[in-house]
């Protein structure tokens, strides 16, 4: 049986009070690395979330110019039309439809959006997916259309 007993901290080698771990090594050089990676990393990741919610918001604000351009020329092109056209209307509401959105996209920070995209996507899934799916359909031909 063994007869020694440790009845404090101190002799079981934790007393940090010096910085040591009862044995000559350092304890806080370890705990303060490890704190200051932590801190670094930290600092990292919040600074690329920060440079990746500017970039985002700069796109965001360009998309919106590029709508309202597009609105623009749907009403030209309605104007230029004659006034028994059954398409007249439709553009007319188009063009409304896409400044609404433009209006939308600028004056909303993209944190807002995403928290909205990520409720409507968890309240109506086969929606959110049908329009993820045609959002992604018309980008391709819009895509195609621009290369010829």
């Amino acid at each position: 049986m063994s007869t020694a007993s440790y009845s404090t901290n101190e002799d079981r080698n934790f007393d940090t009070s010096d910085g040591t771990s009862g044995d000559g090594r350092s304890s806080w050089s370890e705990g303060s690395t490890t704190q200051q990676a932590k801190a670094r990393a930290g600092k990292l990741l919040e600074d690329a979330k920060d440079s990746a919610q500017s970039l985002a918001n700069e796109k965001k604000d360009v998309a919106a110019d590029e709508l309202h351009h597009v609105a623009g020329a749907l009403r030209n092109a309605a104007q230029s039309r004659s006034g028994d056209d059954p398409l007249l209307g439709l553009t007319g509401s188009a063009a409304d439809g896409l400044d609404r959105l433009s209006n939308a996209l600028r004056n909303k920070d993209v944190s807002v959006m995403m928290r909205d995209m990520e409720s409507f996507a968890r309240a109506q899934p086969v929606a959110f997916f049908g329009l993820a799916l045609a959002t992604g359909f018309l980008a391709v031909r819009f895509m195609k259309a621009s290369q010829s």
